[in-house]
């Protein structure tokens, strides 16, 4: 079976940086326990990272969240520390300066996962975003949204995106 596992967006700024906040902190545990349990000759590791330039707060959606964040090459565009030695393992890496990235939905339209699992920041913006992509990409992909290793600033708008995600046929584990 032909599975992906995917990181969205859990770099500094969300966690401890610009745009930081406490349960962003608490799911890294989560997140570093399945990595360690993949087999990574039968699941790719796929990883986003939001990426602004330093001219963010001139695009539109710099005008409606005014806060600097995940410029390139920053501290804050980076992931922590404890991350670093799975970098190297990521089949492919995607750069994306918007919630969701189309080039990532390419990705999964071309490689026919059967199985796809999600985790990362933040659960209702851009976690949310990429996986109705990988959704409509992939519509007999069976995708999983691991819960306790994705966190949002807003309990009530991530329970909302939950609700969502499993009206779409989205497994919530």
């Amino acid at each position: 079976m032909k599975k992906a596992f995917v990181i969205i967006d859990y770099q500094n700024d969300f966690i401890s940086g610009s745009l930081g906040f406490q349960k962003a902190l608490l799911i890294e545990e989560n997140i570093r326990d399945l990595l360690k349990t993949l087999n990574f000759k039968t699941t790719d590791l796929l990883i986003t990272f939001d990426t602004h330039s330093k001219e963010y707060l001139q695009s539109k959606e710099g005008k409606m969240l005014p806060i600097k964040h995940c410029v390139k090459e920053t501290w804050g565009w980076q992931m922590p520390d404890a991350f670093k030695e799975f970098i190297p393992r990521a089949r492919k890496i995607f750069y994306k300066n918007s919630f969701g990235s189309l080039e990532f939905a390419n990705f999964i339209a071309e490689n026919s996962y059967e199985e796809i699992h999600f985790c990362g920041l933040v659960s209702h913006i851009c976690v949310f975003h990429n996986i109705l992509l990988a959704f409509n990409a992939n519509l007999n992909a069976k995708l999983i949204l691991h819960q306790k290793a994705t966190a949002s600033f807003d309990e009530n708008l991530q329970n909302a995106a939950f609700e969502l995600l499993k009206a779409f046929g989205v497994e919530i584990w």
